[in-house]
């Protein structure tokens, strides 16, 4: 999954991926700053523990940023993978402090809002974290103004999904100021495409196993 969103250029150098081995107390955690996400491999997978005991040391860096995921963890049980982004659209939409808004097909999950913790510092103490995990709530993502975002899912191929397509959204949003400004999607809309496609396990396949296939062959 790091490689995948690697390869989207969504992750950057410094960003992370956990995903919770289910129904067990284990996060496994990408490497951080220094690897290649697009070639990252299961040898250099770091295992935490919940409390954030690092359990299983590859020998890499060590994501400073670790709280992020462990936190999330603790707080939303249901939540099987988090993934923290240096997305470069929807970074420069906390910069601008400019609302989310889905404004096309794919995008249409983001009606349930994007909070902005606003704090554009690393998550580098359990209070940070928790103060982060806090404004994320029960949504999909949280901005870190002038940082990043953190998406999380129910299952990796969500989280993956939530991923990509926040930062296509963005950039519509941003590309479309150019022109006036992007129309919104009306609630109504929202809803019917978001059942259309997060909701559509047929859908969430084709865009997991299109992307893994690119990964398998990078």
């Amino acid at each position: 999954m790091t490689r995948m969103l690697g390869m989207q250029g969504v992750i950057g150098m410094f960003g992370h991926v956990s995903i919770r081995v289910p129904g067990t107390n284990a996060v496994l955690i990408s490497p951080g700053a220094g690897s290649d996400k697009t070639k990252v491999t299961a040898e250099e997978v770091f295992v935490f523990d919940l409390d954030g005991t690092i359990v299983e040391h590859p020998g890499l860096t060590v994501p400073i940023e670790w709280r992020i995921h462990t936190q999330v963890h603790r707080d939303r049980p249901e939540i099987m993978s988090v993934v923290h982004l240096h997305a470069p659209h929807a970074t420069l939409l906390g910069i601008a402090v400019c609302e989310f808004e889905p404004v096309f097909l794919h995008g249409a999950f983001l009606h349930s809002g994007v909070p902005t913790w606003d704090n554009p510092r690393l998550v580098t103490t359990d209070t940070m974290a928790a103060e982060l995990a806090g404004t994320l709530g029960n949504r999909i993502a949280v901005q870190m103004r002038g940082h990043g975002t953190v998406v999380c899912g129910e299952t990796p191929e969500l989280a993956f999904f939530y991923s990509i397509f926040l930062e296509e959204n963005a950039r519509n949003q941003v590309q479309a100021a150019a022109l006036g400004g992007a129309v919104a999607l009306s609630p109504e809309d929202a809803l019917a495409c978001t059942e259309g496609t997060v909701k559509n396990e047929r859908l969430l396949e084709l865009v997991w196993s299109y992307h893994a296939r690119k990964a398998e062959l990078s």
